[in-house]
């Protein structure tokens, strides 16, 4: 499971800048999928299976949307699993997926801010678990793919604040610098304007 927590920071970043060829899929997926929420080896499954489509470009939503409903079901049911926070992390990433590969706006941001929603009660819930610091990166992209840049800004800072010698906490601080994040306004105008 770590390894899309390794990878999928770098692949956001690739995607954030390259443009979608990725085709909506509403479409129901030729199997039927049908999970109970409460048997934590069947989301796994359904997990690894709905990745690995997703590793070599095949994004099946109808899969990823069933892991995300019952992932966060599984979550608010049994809060104190240790599979819980896991659940609801790759619950908020395929949810942002799933939004990244809607075409029509008012759907997509509807379904980033589900993922949004998710990432922030992961934080509130579950205050240590190890990656924290991912919830707020994520939440970051999000807002820039909307196009919000001072809310993703607002995301990064809060990362740097709260983890500032982790290494994405090091790397986010870069990054503020090279986006121009650091810079006021004015700043910013009076660049523009040379």
């Amino acid at each position: 499971m770590t390894h899309r927590i390794l990878f999928l920071p770098l692949l956001l970043c690739l995607a954030a800048c390259s443009p979608k060829n990725v085709p909506e899929t509403d479409q129901p997926a030729q199997d039927s999928v049908v999970v109970n929420y409460q048997n934590p080896k069947a989301l796994i499954a359904l997990y690894h299976e709905a990745d690995s489509l997703v590793q070599i470009g095949q994004i099946d939503t109808k899969k990823m949307q069933t892991f995300v409903d019952n992932a966060t079901q599984y979550a608010e049911a049994f809060p104190n699993d240790t599979l819980s926070p896991h659940f609801m992390m790759y619950a908020g990433i395929f949810q942002m997926d799933i939004a990244l590969s809607t075409k029509a706006k008012s759907k997509r941001d509807k379904r980033f801010f589900r993922s949004i929603e998710i990432f922030n009660q992961l934080t509130e819930k579950y205050p240590d678990y190890k990656n924290i610091p991912y919830c707020y990166y994520y939440k970051g992209q999000i807002y820039e793919n909307m196009q919000r840049n001072s809310d993703a800004e607002n995301e990064y800072r809060e990362l740097v604040h709260r983890f500032p010698n982790t290494e994405l906490g090091k790397n986010i601080a870069d990054y503020l610098k090279v986006r121009g994040f650091e810079k006021s306004p004015e700043e910013i105008m009076m660049e523009i304007e040379k």
